[in-house]
Parts: C-alpha cells; sequence; structure tokens
C-alpha cells in the first residue's frame, strides 16, 4: 500500500532564516502571483473571517488558495490578529500555514505563519511601489505610520532592495515604539534616514512615498493634500483613510474584488461613490503593462492580502528548510502507514 506523505514542521527560526537569504527570489514569486492573479490562472478564494464578536478589533482569518506556477502549491493560512497583544509584550499577529499535497490532498507541511504572512505583506508593498514608481527606488521623503512588524519588516525590505530617500519620519501613538524601531533599523551601521515625527501631520507634510501600517479598524486620515502631488500611498493597513482623502487618485490593489470586502477604505469609498470602480486596477495589470499610473497624480496601493502568496512563499520555504537542522519530520502522521 502507498503510504501518505510524511508531514514537516517548520519553526518561525528557519522561517525567518530562508526569508532573508531569499529576498530576490521571493519578490519575483510575488510579481508573478499577482500577474497570475490579473490573468486568472489560480484559484483564491475569498478570505473567511472570524470574530468572537460583531465589532471586535480581534479575529482570526482563514485564506486558501492553489497557486499552479512555478512549483503547484495549495493549502491555507490560519491567521490571528489580536491588537490587545501588543500591551502584553506579545506581537499582534501569529500565524500557521498548512500546505497540502496536490496528488492526493494530505498535508505535508506546518510552518509558522506569521513571517511568511509579514514577509508577503512587505513584499507586496515593494512589489506596488516599484510598479509605480519611475524605476529608481528613490524617494526625497520617506513617512511611516505605524511601527509594528509589518512596518519593520517593509522598511527593511525597501533598504534590501535599494531604496533610498533622502528624509524618513515616522509616527506612532507611542512615541517610546516609534524611537525603538527607528534604533532598530539603526543598528549594525545602518543609516536607515529615519527620524521620529511629533504628529502624524509632521510626518506625512511634503512626503512623496507613505507606509500606512497601523492597527486602525476606522479611518483616521480625512485629507492627504499635505503630501507631495505626486505621492504613492501604501495603505497597507487598509482602513485609515476616508473616502474623502481617496478622492482624486489613482487606486491600484491586488485583486478589485477582494479589496471591496470587510469595509475598508475603499470599499467605503466605492460605495459611496468617491471611487468608481471601473477605475480601480489591480497591480498585475501594471506589472504587465495593461496600465499606468496618471502622472504628478497621487496613487494609493492598497492590497487586500493573497492567500496565494502565503501559499506560493510557504512553498519556497519548505523546498528551502525541509532538510535543514531544526525542522522536524512526522513520518505518519496521518497514521495510515502499512
Amino acid at each position: 500500500m502507498t503510504t501518505a506523505p510524511p508531514l514537516v514542521v517548520i519553526p518561525g527560526r528557519l522561517v525567518e532564516e530562508v526569508l532573508r537569504d531569499a529576498h530576490a527570489e521571493a519578490r519575483q514569486m510575488v510579481e508573478d502571483v499577482y500577474v497570475q492573479s490579473f490573468q486568472e490562472r489560480l484559484v483564491n478564494p475569498e478570505s473567511l473571517f472570524l470574530r468572537p464578536a460583531p465589532e471586535a478589533r480581534e479575529r482570526v482569518i482563514a485564506l486558501p488558495a492553489y497557486v499552479p506556477e512555478p512549483t503547484p502549491a495549495m493549502g491555507i493560512k490560519w491567521i490571528a490578529s489580536f491588537p490587545e497583544n501588543l500591551s502584553a509584550g506579545l506581537p499582534r499577529a501569529s500565524a500557521t500555514i498548512v500546505l497540502n499535497d496536490v496528488a492526493t490532498g494530505f498535508p505535508v507541511a506546518l510552518l509558522e505563519g506569521a513571517r511568511i504572512s509579514g514577509f508577503r505583506t512587505a513584499l507586496s508593498a515593494l512589489v506596488g511601489a516599484n510598479a509605480l514608481g519611475d524605476g529608481s527606488r528613490r524617494a526625497v521623503k520617506f513617512a511611516v505610520l505605524g511601527t509594528g512588524y509589518i512596518a519593520d519588516t517593509t522598511v527593511r525590505a525597501f533598504l534590501e532592495d535599494g531604496w533610498q530617500w533622502d528624509e524618513g519620519a515616522v509616527f506612532d501613538l507611542s512615541p517610546d515604539r516609534a524611537q525603538d524601531f527607528v534604533d532598530r533599523l539603526g543598528t549594525n551601521g545602518a543609516d536607515p534616514r529615519l527620524g521620529v515625527a511629533t504628529t502624524a501631520e509632521e510626518a506625512l507634510a511634503g512626503a512623496d512615498l507613505v507606509l500606512l501600517a497601523t492597527t486602525a479598524v476606522t479611518p483616521h486620515i480625512g485629507d492627504l493634500s499635505m503630501l507631495a502631488p505626486h505621492a504613492t500611498v501604501l495603505h497597507m493597513s487598509l482602513r485609515d483613510l476616508t473616502p474623502a482623502a481617496l478622492a482624486g487618485a489613482d487606486h491600484v490593489v491586488d485583486d478589485v474584488s477582494h479589496a471591496l470586502r470587510e469595509r475598508t477604505s475603499l470599499a467605503l469609498a466605492v460605495e459611496d461613490g468617491t471611487v468608481p470602480r471601473a477605475e480601480i486596477h489591480a497591480v498585475g495589470e501594471l506589472l504587465v503593462g495593461g496600465a499606468r499610473r496618471t502622472p504628478g497624480r497621487k496613487a494609493v496601493y492598497a492590497p487586500f492580502g493573497l492567500g496565494s502568496l502565503d501559499i506560493a512563499l510557504g512553498r519556497l520555504v519548505l523546498d528551502r528548510s525541509r532538510h535543514l537542522d531544526g525542522a522536524l519530520t512526522v513520518e505518519d502522521f496521518s497514521g495510515i502507514a502499512g
């Protein structure tokens, strides 16, 4: 009798090591997934949200997907977001990714998923900024609102990719967190050119590249006129901007139908007629040359988060780490060996 494949468990330390060493390959993988998504060549069902109460900030999200290329992969990410963890000194998000064998459906891997999720979010921001940029990988002023794991991972991804800026301004509701963020990025002789701003308005003033990575659940920024006229806004936290703030900008997402769910800022703007749905473009469309941003106009990039990115990167991590020290293989996880 043919036995089921073994299950490989990849802990967070190995995930971190692999992702740190695979920046270029992982970035290309994110681009490829976005192109496949635009061309409708992958399976990416809508995310399922589990909340303990209808208005709770706490939630757990299930993101299943099947990615056919470059290596067929299928599975699900199960990610929890509990903002109050921060006050207890714990990360806001925790996650698990399960990969299934594409031939038999049996589980073949259990991976720590928060790092994969954070890394794919950072690379998503990077791919969006590159697609909307002029190729110079340069900003005059980079503004960062929110200083959690996503912001940290994203700024590091930009630096790894060769981005530079003349000035950087960081704002967080906790000045101590903001200072810690700047200090961490400045370790090991690095010079990220970031300073702490006392207000969000101060951070945003004149910025031509903006990263929004807060834990906001309702829009709180009603105006983007303080930005440079051609600014690129990476709206990774999805719910910071009011419909009025989104008016008059170019809008780019990962998948239009996904991005217009769960009362995101863009969903609210489409609902009240501020942003026409027909004017929203998928980043994959930009990557294949089917759309371009309007010169001299603000662009807001707001990817909802595709499970296909997690599954593709999870497969990459599995392939690179299954034989490393620290990976655990359970030969007969399913209990059906003859």
